[in-house]
Order: structure tokens, then sequence, then C-alpha cells
């Protein structure tokens, strides 16, 4: 969305304990009979006595105590040989691994709860490495790579040299930070009993807004409804002729300075967005002064979250249905904002563009020229169907100080290194480093530069949002 130009700126686990049955059933499907059950009874019985106190405890749906390994300082230990090998191999890389044995036990043999602070450690090392076989409570083994994996063989006595990492490449750690779940009690009614988007997390646009899309953007188009947000466009007059007239009045000027010949630029096909055009009524509603509602072609709905809840690293995940018939291009998209810093040098993350049969994900940043004119999009796309669209997918943001990665249904969309952005490249500060602001807008567009032609589609065209969730990354699993 290169033209937004406009815009200044788990279920738990639940294990089931099997237990034996205190009748049977015969091989017709029947209850057998009282000497069956009898004999039953007291094989029951006999085999109950065997069990040992840990077994007798899992018997009863009680979990017995886990008597894990643990390590002096408190970590986790690789349990063996085997174990550190496969973690090795996860890395698909040529090199070596090492595994040191677990020893002997400090203190407590029976619950097996302190090891030495160097036991169970596995490590891998990138490159060819040699093998120090003085260091004999070690084992070391080649990795060889291929086919996006690796095989770890030909242990023997040793470490590998050189400096070494985590033999486990570990896994995140993520803790839900914020959620908007779009029910009854994350949306507000309003004067007329209409679940609206929450105005302590969303501010709505209204008006004409940017790439000379043909909506104007009111908060009528935006509800939540069943759980889940919907914004709709509808088509609410013929198409304007080119050189129409009177498609704008001046409301509620602030200024005293506007008219409605000058609010004219503010329409189809002028598409201004600056003065006149971006001076609010003085009557504080955020509509603009130049009130084009009442002859726009088409209507809509687009919220924001800007200076109420914002973002930085993290994982973001959208649940959405969408609609990419001729003219409508949803989208989830996240927009910098710190130090007054105008597009692009503020960045852009697009999550979900979707228009014309297609789904888009990028990067937005400034060139040398810190120009909108010369903003640099790095994209990715893929195609989609109609049958596609008959359900709900998830669209996924993570993001770190290095990438940027955008999944659909958990598949891997785009990805991008973040230096990409670096001063060394633009001249301009990297806007999707150092852990800066972005808020999130979500929008139905009509038209404009990538949604096609609206005048070949029925309306009305809905975006249905379920949820969008943001996860902080805590940290990673021990390595």
């Amino acid at each position: 969305m290169m033209a937004r130009v406009a815009l200044i700126l788990a279920v738990p686990l639940v294990a089931a304990m099997s237990t034996e049955s205190a009748v049977e059933v015969d091989g017709h499907g029947h209850i057998a009979g009282h000497n069956r059950g009898h004999r039953h009874q007291k094989k029951h019985a006999e085999k109950k006595q065997k069990r040992t106190k840990v077994d007798q405890l899992r018997y009863h749906g009680v979990a017995p105590p886990a008597f894990r390994p643990v390590r002096k300082d408190g970590k986790e230990i690789v349990i063996n040989e085997w174990a550190c090998g496969l973690m090795c191999e996860s890395h698909a890389k040529e090199g070596c691994c090492s595994y040191k044995h677990n020893g002997h036990l400090q203190a407590d043999e029976v619950h097996a709860n302190d090891y030495d602070d160097d036991t169970g450690l596995c490590e891998f090392r990138e490159g060819t490495i040699t093998n120090d076989t003085t260091q004999d409570m070690w084992d070391s083994g080649k990795c060889q790579s291929g086919f996006s994996s690796s095989k770890c063989f030909g242990w023997g006595k040793g470490r590998c040299d050189g400096p070494s990492q985590p033999g486990s490449l570990g896994l995140p750690i993520w803790e839900l930070a914020w959620s908007e779940e779009f029910d009854q009690y994350s949306c507000v009614s309003d004067k007329n009993g209409v679940l609206r988007p929450n105005p302590h997390q969303w501010s709505h646009e209204i008006g004409y807004k940017r790439g000379r899309e043909l909506q104007w953007y009111q908060p009528d188009n935006v509800k939540c409804e069943d759980g889940k947000l919907v914004i709709t466009a509808k088509r609410q007059n013929p198409r304007p002729a080119p050189d129409a007239k009177g498609q704008c009045k001046v409301n509620n000027d602030p200024t005293n300075k506007l008219s409605d010949e000058l609010c004219e630029q503010c329409a189809p096909p002028h598409f201004e967005y600056f003065y006149p055009c971006d001076t609010l009524q003085s009557d504080r509603s955020g509509n603009p002064a130049c009130d084009c509602s009442s002859t726009a072609q088409y209507t809509s709905g687009s919220i924001m979250t800007r200076g109420k809840v914002e973002f930085s690293y993290g994982l973001i995940e959208m649940r959405a249905k969408i609609d990419t018939r001729p003219g409508a291009w949803s989208s989830f998209w996240a927009i910098g904002d710190f130090d007054l810093v105008p597009w692009p040098r503020n960045g852009e993350i697009d999550i979900l563009d979707a228009f014309q049969r297609m789904l888009k994900s990028s990067i937005v940043h400034a060139d040398e020229t810190g120009r909108p004119d010369g903003a640099v999009q790095h994209a990715a796309a893929r195609a989609i169907d109609p049958q596609w669209e008959k359900y709900y997918h998830t669209w996924q943001l993570e993001w770190d100080e290095k990438f940027v990665i955008i999944r659909v249904d958990g598949e891997e969309m785009f990805r991008v290194d973040l230096s990409v952005a670096d001063p060394q490249r633009t001249t301009w500060p990297n806007p999707f480093t150092n852990k800066k602001n972005f808020f999130l807008i979500l929008n139905l567009a009509i038209g404009g530069h990538s949604g096609g032609d609206a005048d070949e589609s029925e309306f009305p065209v809905e975006f249905k949002v379920d949820y969008i969730r943001y996860w902080k990354k805590k940290g990673h699993t021990y390595r």
C-alpha cells in the first residue's frame, strides 16, 4: 500500500487416565455372567496387590510425582547422546555435535535431582571441527547437512574444538499481552443499541483518505455482530460524472475560510487529501469540514489503534474472512508512530492486502530521498479463489529485531531481513528496529490502485474479523 500518503505519520491438554473396567463384554457385545465377573474380580485383586505405590496412584487417576533429572543450577539436562544428536541435527548445518555424559549424582540418588552443573550438556559447533580426545567425559559426532536437514553420526570419545552454541535451538515462550475478541465484552453499544468497536482501543477514519479509493469511510459501516467485527462496503450512489459539481458541502468550518467550491477538490476525480480536505469540523466529531458523504458512490469503514494500543516486537494474529470480488480491498496493516516521522520514513507493515483474487504481504520504507514518491516496497503474493474465501483464515505477523515474517494459516508467506532498511542503504533511521511503536489499521477499501473495477460487482461486501491477539516473547526454552 505504497499510496497511503495521507496517513501522516492454546487449548489445555487433558490427559485421560485409563483404568480397567469393572465389567467385561463378551464377543457378542453382551455383559458376561456372574461367574465370569467373579473370576475377573479375583484376578483383579491379585493383580492390584502387585502394583507399586506409583502404579496405584496412576490407577486411581492421581498423577505420580515426577522425578526428573535436574542439574544443580536448576536447568534441565539433555538426557542422553541420542537426544543430543537430534538437537544438533535441527541446525541443518555441517558441523560437530558434543555430549557430556550425566556422570555422577552429587546427592540424592533416589530422586535423581542433583547432577553436576556441567553434566548432560549438548553443544553444536558449525564448520569443519577437530576433536579434542583428551576430554574423555565427552562424546562427539560429525554432522553432515543435506536436503534441508542433517545427520550426526560416527560418535566417539572427545569434544569438538572451537567456540560452541547450544545443541538445542530452543523454542520461543510467548505471553498474551493484548487481545480484541469483538464480542459483547469488548465492544460497546451506541445510542441506538448497536455494538461498535471500543473507543478506548479504536478510532474511526472518516472521509476519503488515500490511494484514490472510491469509498467514503464512516463509523456506521463498522459494527460488532455475533462475536465478529463486520466492516461493510456499500454502493450508495451512481458513479459521478468526471465534471460533476456540488459533491461536497462545507459543514462546521472552524476557519470560516472554506467554500463548497474549494471543497470540490476533495471528491473524485481529484481526491486531494491535504488542505482543505484534512480540516476537521469544529464540533470535535472527527468529520471533515468538507463533507462529501451524501454524494459518495461507496461507503465503507476503517478503524485504527493509533495513540490507544500500539505494538512493537512480538506475534500478532488475526482470524478473518475476506472477499476479493472486483473492487474490494481488505487490509490489516501497521504504521510506525514515533517522533512525528512522516510516511514512508515511519515504516509500514502490510500483514494482509487482499484484492482481485490474491493475497499480498509487504513492508514499506523510505529511499534516500525520504519522499512518498520514493517509497520502497518488499513484498510477496499468493493467488486464491472464491472457494478459499468461503472460510475463515489466520494471518500472523512475527516481528523481532532482525526479521519480519508473515504467515497465512501457519504457512510462511513472506520473510524479510530488516537490515534492508538500515541507514547505510536509505540514509534514514531504520523504522523497524529498536522496538519502535506501530499501530494497527483494519479497513475495507473500494477500487483505488489495486482494488479493481467495483462496477463489475454486486454490493454490499463484508470484511469479517473474528479476533486479533498480540503476544510478547518472554524468552526461549532452555537451549
